[in-house]
C-alpha cells in the first residue's frame, strides 16, 4: 500500500527548500561582502576626474586640485566600505534565519514521515 502525503507534509519540505535556498544566498552574500570589503570597488579614478576639476577650479594649484580628487576618491572608498559591511550584516543575518528555519521544519517533516509510516 502507498504512503500517503499530507499537505502539512509538503509544506515542511517546501520550507525546507526555502531555508536552504536563504543559506546559500546568504553564504553568497557574506563571501560578496567581505571581498567588497577588503578590496573596495570604486570607479572614480584620478584620470576620470581631473577633467572636470580642471574644468571647474581653473583658479586652484594642482596640489589643491589633487588634494580635492584624493578626498573624493578616499569618500568613494568610505561608502563602498560602508556598503560591503551592510552586505556583510545581511547576509550574516540570512543564514542566521536560514539554520534555525530548515532545522525546525526539518525535525518536523521528519516526525510527520515516521507518523505516517507507523499508521500504515
Amino acid at each position: 500500500m502507498a504512503r500517503r502525503v499530507y499537505v502539512r507534509e509538503i509544506y515542511f519540505y517546501v520550507i525546507c527548500l526555502v531555508s536552504i535556498i536563504l543559506f546559500i544566498v546568504g553564504i553568497v552574500n557574506l563571501v560578496d561582502s567581505s571581498v567588497n570589503f577588503v578590496k573596495p570597488t570604486t570607479y572614480m579614478t584620478r584620470a576620470n576626474i581631473l577633467p572636470a576639476y580642471k574644468d571647474q577650479y581653473e583658479g586652484m594649484s594642482q596640489e589643491e586640485i589633487d588634494r580635492l580628487i584624493s578626498e573624493e576618491i578616499q569618500a568613494q572608498e568610505s561608502i563602498e566600505k560602508t556598503n560591503a559591511l551592510k552586505g556583510l550584516i545581511r547576509g550574516a543575518l540570512l543564514v542566521v534565519i536560514a539554520i534555525p528555519l530548515f532545522s525546525f521544519h526539518w525535525i518536523k517533516a521528519q516526525a510527520m514521515w515516521r507518523l505516517n509510516l507507523e499508521n500504515d
